[in-house]
């Protein structure tokens, strides 16, 4: 038995994909706090159960949840699980928004023995996994990076937690992620600032905190930050920009790589730009260009 928390677009995205792999309708469970979604998803999925709290929840064994709530909430719904004896649970990014509320989630899996478990897409895309191969076999580092991510919500009906929570994270995650091939990451820190013009629907906003507190009414639009990341190879600055009041939706990755035995000279200089459209069967199509510094050659 599966239980999906959440049923917006990623909650029945996940539904779908349940039934497509082969597990039975009878074995899946979808909770919402939303009584509008509780009935789209009657709807849409006559054959499962829909409950419309996890208190709901009858007392028996689970193979595990996947959380697919709104991004304030994440936390409290993985402890909420974990309290009904729930061990495998899948979440959605990012597990919490504060260190006070990652550390209440590593608490409980320690009381309770269970595994939480997260994943970003980018991180499957075969762009990135290329060059992660590329890295390792050339004994390649990161050295310097820069990301510029977002699209535009002005006035969109969708609630959101911020930009700085839903957005940055993507970025933040693909250079770290490539931080972390052949070098050891130490610490980092971060310097930031958020903006927090209007753009998000007051009335979206105000009807989802209704519902759950945890969502903020005031969100910010804009984040600028630069992580200085310190590895067993040196300092690596990021520099990040992400925005949910950008002209159009930009997703693009920059990178420097240096030989991992000699740092402090380049050898590849990396873009990427995720989601620049669709092939036939409905995937998306990301593109990675690797540029030889020494003679300004090309791989795209």
């Amino acid at each position: 038995m599966i239980i999906v928390i959440g049923l917006g677009q990623m909650g029945v995205n996940y539904v779908n994909k349940l039934l497509g792999m082969g597990i039975g309708a009878i074995n899946i469970i979808g909770v919402d706090i939303n009584p509008t979604k509780v009935l789209a998803a009657k709807e849409k999925f006559p054959d499962i159960t829909v409950l419309n709290h996890v208190d709901e929840l009858a007392a028996g064994a689970y193979d595990g949840a996947i959380v697919a709530t709104s991004t304030p909430s994440h936390h409290r719904v993985l402890i909420d699980l974990m309290e009904c004896g729930i061990k495998q649970i899948f979440c959605e990014k990012p597990l919490g928004i504060d260190m006070a509320a990652v550390n209440e989630i590593r608490d409980a899996m320690v009381k309770y023995g269970a595994q939480v478990y997260t994943a970003f897409l980018m991180n499957f895309s075969p762009a990135l996994l290329h060059l992660i191969e590329k890295m390792q076999a050339e004994n390649l580092v990161l050295t310097e990076g820069s990301v510029v991510w977002g699209k535009n919500r002005y006035g969109d009906a969708r609630p959101t937690p911020g930009d700085l929570e839903d957005e940055t994270v993507h970025g933040v995650g693909i250079l770290n992620n490539l931080c972390a091939v052949s070098q050891t990451i130490r610490s980092i820190d971060v310097m930031a600032r958020l903006t927090y013009p209007v753009y998000a629907s007051a009335e979206a906003q105000v009807k989802a905190h209704v519902l759950d507190p945890s969502f903020p009414t005031e969100v910010n639009a804009s984040t600028m930050a630069l992580e200085v990341i310190t590895t067993d190879k040196g300092e690596v600055l990021c520099h990040l920009h992400s925005s949910y009041i950008l002209s159009s939706q930009t997703r693009r990755v920059t990178a420097v790589l240096s030989r991992g035995d000699d740092p402090s000279h380049p050898v590849y200089s990396v873009e990427f730009n995720f989601d620049t459209g669709k092939k036939p069967d409905g995937s998306s199509i990301d593109q990675l260009e690797i540029t030889t510094l020494d003679g300004n050659s090309v791989e795209q």
